[in-house]
């Protein structure tokens, strides 16, 4: 099946309803070692991640929340609450600020392979994102989302490791 394809019957599935298994945030937090974590906001459908936001900041994190325009742009978590999912708030866009160097990314997608490849939702903001970082990346999924083989391109950059949210 190609992505386009994948990313329609992936859609589907979300749209049925998942549940994040007890101990989720906790398991997002063993995978996520403390310090300058990049993470983002869920969509609809998405395992959540406002929870792990928290717990990232209550730990003492310093956590980074993409703003998508052209390129993604990074602003604190700390600062920039309501957070909504690409960034953005009704009427008021939050202030990019220069991200330091991350030591972990947590990346959206939605389905992996057990080689790390990933299918992410289309507009290429990850792709063209994650070469320019050196940090381990972290992928939240849910458990039918895990795929045999998921297509991919030159381009496409492979996570290091991801956690399932309803397991």
């Amino acid at each position: 099946m190609d992505k386009a394809g994948l990313r329609a019957q992936i859609r589907d599935r979300r749209r049925q309803g998942h549940t994040p298994s007890p101990g989720y945030v906790d398991r997002v937090l063993a995978a996520v070692p403390p310090g300058v974590v990049c993470a983002y906001v869920s969509l609809p459908g998405e395992p959540p991640t406002v929870e792990v936001i928290e717990a990232l900041l209550a730990r003492g994190d310093d956590v980074y929340l993409p703003i998508a325009t052209d390129t993604l742009h990074w602003t604190p978590a700390a600062t920039s609450r309501p957070w909504h999912a690409w960034g953005l708030r009704p009427g008021q866009a939050p202030e990019p600020a220069e991200l330091p160097t991350p030591d972990t990314v947590i990346v959206p997608a939605l389905a992996l392979d057990h080689e790390g490849r990933r299918l992410g939702q289309g507009g290429g903001y990850y792709d063209r994102f994650l070469p320019t970082a050196t940090a381990p990346t972290v992928a939240l999924i849910w458990h039918d989302e895990l795929l045999a083989d998921v297509p991919t391109e030159a381009h496409d950059v492979r996570v290091d490791a991801w956690v399932i949210a309803d397991e």
